[in-house]
């Protein structure tokens, strides 16, 4: 399994906690996309299962061997991938599992991906466990923001979070994975720095992609395309990421004018279009991901308010 920089000192942190039997039974890891929440639970799920001491799996036991074939007996990831939350009965199997003894005589280790998904039944079902999980009980739940989790699941938990990298403080790890620097950079940027997946994303034509996309907006923008032909640029497996550059598009327009001398008056006036602009675009998004809804002709008006905006 791979080890990220970005979350060494975290590792480092819960190591130190377990080497003086001192680490909390119900940990929470808080982060974004692409920083490697899910693959730190399971790294430290292998440390914790390893026959070795310390938080590091050796890879060479039979709980490594078992945990790399994915038949562990005494771990349970409590996830449906098709399903959009996480419901009682899948908590339930892990409150029951919790009660019974480790097959290998080790620990036992549920792992909760996403545990903003749960409902508020499940979350409720599971507080007792979260209290008292029974010996060498291990609960690791991983979210993208503990804002939507309930209090009650929060303060029976340990809570780290995990702020995203800097670019320069993963030079190294840039360069082991053979790609370019600067390539790496421009994506890096463009997906408020997660460096995992813009390592996805810089070995696809994403960068051509942002600059075609970028030539049509301006000219949308200029007055010199219309909305109606700007949106037949639609992208709808990938709208998102259209919003975002747009956005992102936005706030380099808003830099540029500021840098240029204008009045209090002016600069005001350019931040409060910004803001009614960004609205539009956070209003189109929560619209576009209601279930059933026509995203493509959303896509036009939000285009043409735009270009209304604009004039």
């Amino acid at each position: 399994m791979q080890n990220f920089p970005w979350l060494s000192t975290l590792q480092q942190t819960l190591s130190e906690q377990f080497a003086q039997q001192r680490l909390h039974h119900a940990l929470l890891i808080e982060a974004g996309r692409g920083l490697g929440k899910r693959e730190f639970v399971l790294n430290l799920a292998a440390g914790l299962l390893c026959e070795t001491t310390g938080l590091i799996a050796c890879g060479q036991c039979k709980s490594c061997q078992l945990f790399a074939s994915g038949s562990h007996p005494d771990l349970f990831i409590a996830e449906e991938p098709e399903a959009k939350s996480i419901g009682v009965d899948l908590i339930r199997q892990v409150v029951n599992k919790s009660q019974t003894k480790s097959q290998l005589g080790r620990a036992k280790i549920f792992i909760i991906p996403d545990c903003e998904k749960m409902t508020e039944g499940s979350a409720n079902a599971l507080l007792k466990t979260l209290e008292e999980p029974g010996q060498d009980t291990y609960l690791l739940l991983t979210t993208e923001s503990e804002s939507r989790l309930l209090p009650t699941i929060l303060s029976r938990c340990q809570k780290y979070k995990v702020a995203p990298p800097k670019l320069l403080e993963i030079q190294n790890w840039i360069k082991e994975q053979g790609i370019d620097f600067t390539d790496y950079s421009d994506v890096f940027e463009l997906v408020e720095q997660a460096p995992l997946i813009a390592l996805e994303l810089v070995k696809t034509d994403f960068l051509t992609q942002h600059k075609r996309f970028l030539a049509d907006f301006k000219l949308l923008i200029t007055g010199r395309k219309s909305a109606f032909e700007f949106s037949l640029n639609f992208d709808d497996k990938h709208y998102e990421r259209q919003l975002d550059w747009m956005v992102n598009a936005f706030n380099q327009w808003l830099k540029a004018k500021l840098k240029q001398e204008m009045t209090d008056a002016n600069q005001a006036a350019k931040r409060l279009l910004l803001s009614d602009l960004t609205l539009l675009i956070t209003t189109s998004r929560k619209q576009m991901l209601q279930s059933g809804s026509n995203k493509k002709l959303i896509y036009q008006s939000l285009c043409l308010s735009l270009e209304q905006k604009l004039r």
